[in-house]
């Protein structure tokens, strides 16, 4: 009778600590934001698994880094797979991989285009197909995709990352309705200006007697000023902060479809929701471009 009680008590231990050790998938994690956030999770007792686009450091890491092609959905299928194979299930996913590109509509090649979309929407939906019917299969799970407030305070020249990042709002939304039978959460959180070496890439269509190319030399200038130091960016979050912010977001134990990161994105997002017409977007975005023209004119 000793020996059953024992047995039982240390079958409870195991039990309650497998329910506790949850396991988390981000794309991207190789820095930034998603290097920060698999580190905070691991510190909690997850396991982090993150997809990144070169082969994985041969140091040895906490987090289990699994080379991935955004653009196959072969690749991302067997990468869900070995999670699950060793794992038996994921609990949460963050669709944190992207970039940047920039310039005007009329610089953007087709295959720039394309490639925008394909690493910041269309990579993503293969993510979240790939690991729904486990999702739906253990009725739960947590599905955070990494927005921006640019997707509701498009800035000149941001066409493309903005429409992305708005794609991905669009179907964030839709996605939350047609699995919350199976307890499957999904959020979408919105960061603002970030102090990380997030990619940025400039459109490269030859555009004859270039009327932009003022305004594209000055972006250039601004872009390189960046990446050599974010720190420029003010007022603005470092990864860790957003990193901290997400880890609140899986703990919520009701996610919420939409949250802001900081301040600033609260005010971008609740301005955009207010300003049914857009001339108060558009009157920002004039007084914005003649500062700017004022600046290169002295």
């Amino acid at each position: 009778m000793k020996k059953l009680f024992v047995g039982f008590i240390v079958f409870f231990l195991v039990s309650v600590h497998a329910e506790q050790k949850k396991i988390a998938l981000i794309t991207g994690a190789s820095r930034g934001v998603g290097f920060e956030t698999a580190n905070i999770l691991i510190e909690n007792g997850f396991t982090v698994y993150g997809t990144i686009r070169t082969s994985p450091p041969k140091i040895k890491q906490a987090i289990h880094f699994l080379q991935v092609d955004y653009g196959s959905e072969y690749s991302i299928k067997n990468a869900i797979q070995t999670i699950l194979n060793k794992e038996g299930r994921i609990d949460i996913l963050i669709n944190n991989a992207g970039y940047a590109l920039a310039g005007p509509v009329e610089s953007l090649t087709e295959k720039e285009m394309h490639e925008q979309m394909e690493v910041n929407f269309f990579a993503p939906i293969r993510f979240i197909q790939a690991v729904l019917p486990g999702m739906r299969s253990q009725k739960a799970g947590h599905i955070i995709n990494i927005s921006s407030s640019n997707a509701f305070a498009t800035p000149p020249f941001g066409s493309m990352y903005a429409a992305s990042k708005s794609a991905l709002e669009s179907l964030s939304e839709s996605l939350s309705i047609e699995v919350q039978p199976y307890n499957i959460s999904v959020s979408i959180v919105e960061p603002d200006l970030i102090q990380t070496h997030f990619a940025i890439l400039m459109g490269t269509k030859e555009i004859p007697n270039n009327p932009y190319q003022t305004m594209i030399d000055g972006m250039h200038t601004e872009i390189q000023a960046r990446l050599a130091n974010p720190k420029l960016l003010s007022p603005s979050q470092t990864p860790q902060e957003v990193a901290e912010f997400l880890y609140h977001v899986i703990q919520d134990p009701h996610p919420k479809l939409r949250y802001q990161t900081c301040e600033s994105a609260k005010q971008c997002v609740s301005k955009k929701l207010l300003d049914l017409t857009g001339d108060i977007y558009l009157e920002e975005v004039r007084k914005f471009s003649e500062t700017q023209e004022n600046k290169d004119s002295q």
